[in-house]
């Protein structure tokens, strides 16, 4: 016999349409989501499409300018000497004019006039770089002189990178252009593009929204920088500081492209776009809120739960009248289970007046009635059965509890002794402290109260790379254990070394939180640094210098990169110690070792002082002209601490003699090898008249 009773499967019935039209009703609603979130990709990646032909017209329209300038110029040289100086300081003011009137038509921040011989013998702005020679003068390496030297060389039009230009104070692009006659170069005609004018054209927002936003920015010594800044804004405010290196605008100034959802540093979802301008040779991102492209979304998911919900009303509405005929069998049913619960198990029911479904279902309740009744009697007797047994039960839970009492006791012994003694703690998924020793408390200087509640970061030393804690993230968050040294910073600003494990807290499956347990090992690393450390300088010894020369080098090979090992001394240090006396000395070579850990402070650079005032660099990942970049800004700092030493031919300040060189995996060499080729290009240095950086590059070497 079925026992499926009407009202039963009426219910069931009516909860599986409802829970199918709700799964359809997130179907469609997802399907409608999707879509706007594919045009939205569509959409903004059409939107960087036009900020990057924009900026491609600005400066084919600037070339076109250009040779106005350049025909003006040529007239100009037809009737004067225009690459003399005193022609300018006497120059006709209607040629100055035009010029002007040029510039400001066409949104030029400055107009030059270049000699064959390098001579910027005009400038509109008329800047410090006026009558600079770029063959030899102080901006021999801008962008300015580069984009002269192109167009000199190729004999045509050439556009430069968008860098930082010192005379402007502000990042700049410049276009050169030959001026010929009969043939040939007579000189050469440039302009610098207005870092506003085209800032104006890439924030051009009538095709955003209103969270919409442009990101334009060039690498500058591996730093991401803002192409648009104030003039008065410092070099070190317009780098993305707080970006993640992850985020798009990387990829863009190394020329990639695409475009995705993501959250961005504010934890906003956001889509974006980026790519790259090839004519300034800059990155380039456009970003949109994702609630701001789902709000037509959200409005047809709203009217869609509206209907949804209207409709079950309905339904159930009509259900509710469906069922009241069932009203007086139910109500009887219930009469009569009342009566039974209080003990009356004589009952009678007239099944006769209802439906034939309700006649079984009465049969059958009458049935058990009967049945309840002779369970009922022999659960009486059972009763007196338990009766007898509950003092003999109650008597073993006393002693049990005592029992308990005692194991409770000891365990809450052995749990105070880990929490004095050892250093625990419990975070949360996302780092959260929920739990600290008092272990952990004493050794970092922080209390329970103030550690619980706080990020694990609070901890966190300044000296351990992002790398480090980025594969101790991935170790974890995968379900593994963590076995590692960690330094970590104290309340007081000082710091701790400790061995530590951590362990993923798994609940059915799920990673809920992080458990840490550590041991004290300051005195062990402290040893250690002592070893490896110049006691005077606080740099690298020699010893740790061979310790690390090795790694390095199988580290270039593994990952095809190049690096190089720059060798310096400082010049003439006999003869200031002789002048000066050994303390001066040893207070020179404590100077420059600020100066040489100032620029490594990159994880995987180095600075050692090998002994006496000879000291040595290890740096990577950068191009031969970084490098050479990198040892002029190191003597132009040293000799910028004005350390007077009258014994110094090259200077009258205390100045160093520097030997780099680039090694790489094809060269082959031993570090013994690679060690003796930077000695010999210090020593080239100092035949050249010291305060000099030689370079040589074990690819090119012969």
């Amino acid at each position: 016999m079925n026992k499926m009773t009407i009202l039963k499967r009426t219910i069931i019935w009516l909860s599986a349409i409802a829970v199918f039209s709700f799964a359809i009703l997130i179907f469609i609603g997802w399907e409608i989501r999707e879509t706007i979130r594919h045009n939205g990709l569509t959409r903004i990646h059409t939107i960087l499409n036009h900020k990057i032909e924009a900026i491609d017209n600005y400066v084919q329209h600037h070339y076109t300018s250009l040779s106005n300038v350049n025909e003006l110029f040529y007239f100009a040289s037809r009737h004067h000497s225009i690459f003399e100086r005193d022609f300018w300081d006497h120059s006709p003011e209607s040629l100055r004019n035009k010029l002007a009137i040029i510039a400001q038509k066409n949104d030029f921040y400055d107009v030059f006039l270049i000699s064959l011989e390098g001579d910027i013998v005009y400038t509109l702005k008329h800047e410090d770089d006026l009558h600079t020679n770029l063959f030899t003068g102080r901006y021999h390496s801008s962008q300015l002189a580069r984009v002269f030297k192109d167009a000199l060389k190729n004999k045509s039009p050439y556009v430069s990178d968008f860098y930082f230009y010192a005379p402007s104070h502000d990042y700049a692009a410049f276009i050169a252009e030959p001026i010929f006659h009969n043939g040939k170069i007579i000189g050469i005609t440039a302009v610098q593009i207005d870092n506003k004018a085209i800032q104006a054209v890439i924030n051009d927002t009538h095709e955003l929204e209103k969270t919409g936003k442009v990101i334009t920015a060039v690498l500058e010594n591996k730093k991401l920088v803002s192409m648009f800044v104030s003039h008065h804004t410092q070099v070190s405010q317009r780098t993305f500081s707080k970006l993640p290196h992850n985020y798009p605008i990387y990829e863009a100034v190394r020329g990639g492209s695409g475009q995705k959802y993501m959250i961005d540093q504010t934890g906003n979802n956001t889509v974006v776009a980026w790519g790259y301008q090839k004519d300034l040779r800059c990155g380039m991102m456009v970003k949109i809120d994702e609630s701001e492209l789902l709000q037509e979304w959200n409005k047809q998911t709203t009217s869609l739960l509206l209907l949804f919900f209207f409709g079950l009303i309905i339904i159930f509405s009509m259900l509710s009248a469906a069922l009241r005929s069932f009203a007086k069998p139910i109500r009887e049913l219930t009469h009569n289970a009342l009566m039974i619960s209080s003990g009356h198990y004589d009952i009678e029911i007239n099944s006769s007046q209802y439906d034939h479904e309700w006649q079984l279902l009465i049969h059958a309740f009458q049935q058990m009635v009967i049945e309840i009744k002779h369970k009922m009697t022999q659960l009486n007797e059972t009763n007196i059965a338990l009766n007898t047994k509950k003092s003999e039960l109650e008597e073993i839970n006393a002693t049990l509890e005592a029992r308990i009492e005692a194991k409770t006791y000891k365990l809450q012994e052995y749990i105070n002794i880990i929490d004095q003694h050892i250093i625990i703690s419990q975070t949360n998924i996302h780092g959260i402290i929920t739990y600290a020793s008092e272990a952990f408390s004493q050794i970092s200087g922080y209390s329970k109260e103030q550690l619980i509640g706080q990020n694990h970061r609070i901890i966190r030393h300044p000296d351990m790379p992002d790398e480090f804690f980025k594969n101790l993230w991935e170790t974890i968050s995968n379900g593994e254990i963590w076995h590692g040294e960690i330094k970590n910073r104290k309340a007081d600003g000082s710091y701790y070394w400790v061995d530590s494990t951590i362990s993923p807290n798994i609940e059915e499956g799920i990673i809920v939180g992080y458990t840490a347990v550590r041991h004290n090992i300051t005195y062990q690393k402290r040893v250690e640094e002592l070893a490896i450390t110049d006691p005077m300088t606080g740099l690298y010894n020699r010893r740790h210098y061979l310790a690390t020369i090795q790694e390095e080098m199988n580290r270039a090979k593994r990952h095809n990169s190049s690096m190089a090992l720059m060798m310096l001394d400082v010049d003439y240090f006999k003869s200031y110690n002789d002048t000066y006396g050994h303390q001066a000395g040893d207070d020179v070579l404590i100077r420059i070792a600020q100066v040489l850990k100032l620029y490594t402070s990159r994880s995987g650079d180095y600075a050692f002082r090998l002994g006496g005032e000879e000291f040595a660099l290890l740096v990577s990942e950068m191009s031969d002209e970084e490098y050479l970049f990198l040892g002029h800004r190191i003597l132009n700092e040293v000799e910028g601490l004005a350390i007077l030493h009258e014994k110094n031919d090259a200077s009258a300040y205390v100045t160093i003699s520097m030997g780099i060189f680039v090694y790489s995996l094809e060269s082959g060499l031993t570090y013994e090898e690679l060690y003796k080729e930077a000695d010999d290009q210090l020593y080239a240095a100092k035949d050249q008249g010291r305060n000099q950086v030689i370079l040589k590059n074990s690819v090119i070497a012969p």
